[in-house]
C-alpha cells in the first residue's frame, strides 16, 4: 500500500514536470515565432548579427568561467565549514560577506585587474559563490539526525564524510544554488561591461542604446532569452527532475 501510494505520488510528479515542460516550450516557440515575423518585415534588418553573436559569446563564456570557479569554491567550502564545529559562527560571517552590495565592489577589481576578463570573471564570481554556498550550508545544516548517525554506522567518518556523505546530500542544494548563481551571474556580467565597456553584451547594448538603435538591443535582448531558455531546458530541468527522483525522502 505505502509503496503504490508512493508510486502514484511519483507519477503525478512526473504528470506535472512534464505538462510544465511543455509550457515552456510552448512559450518559447511563441516568442521566436513573433520574434521572426517581426523579423519578416526588416525590424531586424540593421542589426550587425555577427558583431552580436560575438559579444553574447564573450559574455557567455566569462559567465561560464565564472559558474565554474564559484561552484568549486562554495562547494568546497561549505562542505568543509558544514561539518565543522565553527559552521555555527561562520554563517553570520557570510550572510554579513552576502550582503555587501556587488557593484561597490568593482572599483576595487578594477583597481587590482584592470578592465580585463578576468576582472569581470572574478567579480562574477564574488556574486555567484553566495547562492551556492548558502545552499549546501543549509541543505548540510538541516539534514536528520538520522541520516547523519546512518552515515556514521556505515563508515562515513572523518575525510571520508565529504565524499560518501555530505556530496550526495547537496547535490539538490548544489542544483538550486547554481540556478539562483546563474541568474545573479548573468547580471553581473553584463552589468559589468557596461561599466567598464569591456566587449561583450553588456558593451553591445550600451553603444546601441546610446545611439538610438532600439531594435538592435531588442534583438540582442531575445537572444540572451533563447539562451538562457535552452540552459535551463536542456540542463537544470533535466538534472531538477532526477534530483527529485533519485534524492526526495
Amino acid at each position: 500500500m505505502i509503496r503504490s501510494v508512493a508510486h502514484l505520488q511519483s507519477l503525478a510528479w512526473q504528470r506535472a514536470h512534464l505538462a510544465r515542460h511543455k509550457r515552456s516550450w510552448i512559450i518559447m516557440g511563441v516568442v521566436v515565432v513573433i520574434a521572426l515575423f517581426v523579423g519578416a518585415f526588416g525590424y531586424f534588418g540593421p542589426v550587425a548579427w555577427f558583431a552580436l553573436t560575438n559579444a553574447v559569446l564573450h559574455t557567455t563564456y566569462r559567465l561560464a568561467v565564472a559558474y565554474g570557479i564559484a561552484l568549486v569554491l562554495g562547494v568546497a567550502i561549505a562542505l568543509v565549514v558544514g561539518w565543522s564545529p565553527f559552521a555555527d559562527a561562520l554563517f553570520p560571517v557570510f550572510d554579513i560577506l552576502q550582503n555587501v552590495p556587488s557593484f561597490a565592489l568593482i572599483p576595487f577589481f578594477i583597481y587590482f585587474l584592470g578592465y580585463t576578463d578576468m576582472m569581470i570573471i572574478l567579480f562574477a564570481v564574488s556574486s555567484v559563490i553566495w547562492p551556492i554556498l548558502f545552499a549546501v550550508l543549509t541543505a548540510i545544516k538541516n539534514a536528520h539526525s538520522d541520516l547523519n548517525d546512518a552515515a556514521t554506522i556505515f563508515g562515513a567518518r572523518g575525510l571520508r564524510r565529504i565524499p560518501y556523505y555530505l556530496a550526495p546530500l547537496s547535490f539538490p542544494a548544489i542544483l538550486t544554488g547554481s540556478i539562483v548563481g546563474i541568474a545573479i551571474g548573468w547580471e553581473s556580467v553584463i552589468g559589468a561591461e557596461i561599466i567598464t565597456s569591456i566587449t561583450g553584451f553588456g558593451a553591445f547594448i550600451k553603444d546601441a542604446s546610446a545611439t538610438g538603435i532600439t531594435h538592435v538591443a531588442i534583438a540582442g535582448m531575445l537572444v540572451i532569452l533563447v539562451i538562457v531558455f535552452v540552459i535551463n531546458r536542456l540542463i537544470w530541468a533535466p538534472l531538477l527532475a532526477e534530483s527529485g527522483k533519485r534524492y526526495s525522502e
